[in-house]
């Protein structure tokens, strides 16, 4: 009898491994046109699995922008097609550019992907979607000090230290 259950258990998990090991990875194009579909639908927390973990910080601050927008800007973004117009790959293999086309904005846009465990993703910029950002000094994420100037009322007639 226990010879009958190994081979019954050997031939349900045989088809398992061949059918998992069968599943096809996502494309650059395929996750840049999920991402964009999740972006479009406000979706941020399904834009996230498609994005680096650096990209984080930068999906919360587009849905704060988001959030700001209004019902109609909403609709039109959420009716606009996306196409793909080229992929480019590098030679290792890791690294790949997607360019799509937003009918909402009527002008194209370049995605960067970058392989993260195997797997395409977003890498996103503070720069991607703020247009005149500058990183601080030292390429780290955004912090505070580059957000709001200087405090001067600390004492009469005492000089505020430039604001980088």
């Amino acid at each position: 009898m226990t010879n009958i259950r190994r081979i019954l258990l050997l031939l349900a998990v045989i088809p398992t491994l061949l059918l998992s090991s069968c599943k096809k990875k996502a494309t650059p194009d395929e996750v840049a046109l999920a991402f964009m579909h999740a972006i479009q639908d406000s979706n941020f927390d399904k834009a996230r699995d498609y994005a680096t973990k650096e990209s984080q910080q930068v999906i919360q601050l587009y849905s704060f922008f988001d959030a700001r927008r209004s019902e109609a800007e909403r609709e039109k973004i959420k009716k606009a097609q996306i196409t793909v117009v080229k992929t480019e790959e590098n030679d290792a293999g890791d690294q790949a550019s997607v360019t799509i086309l937003n009918s909402s904005a009527n002008q194209e846009e370049i995605l960067q992907l970058v392989k993260e465990s195997g797997q395409w993703k977003i890498s996103l910029t503070f720069e991607s979607i703020i247009p005149n950002y500058s990183s601080p000094q030292g390429g780290n994420a955004l912090d505070s000090t580059g957000l709001m100037p200087a405090d001067t009322t600390d004492a009469p007639g005492a000089a505020a230290p430039p604001v980088q």
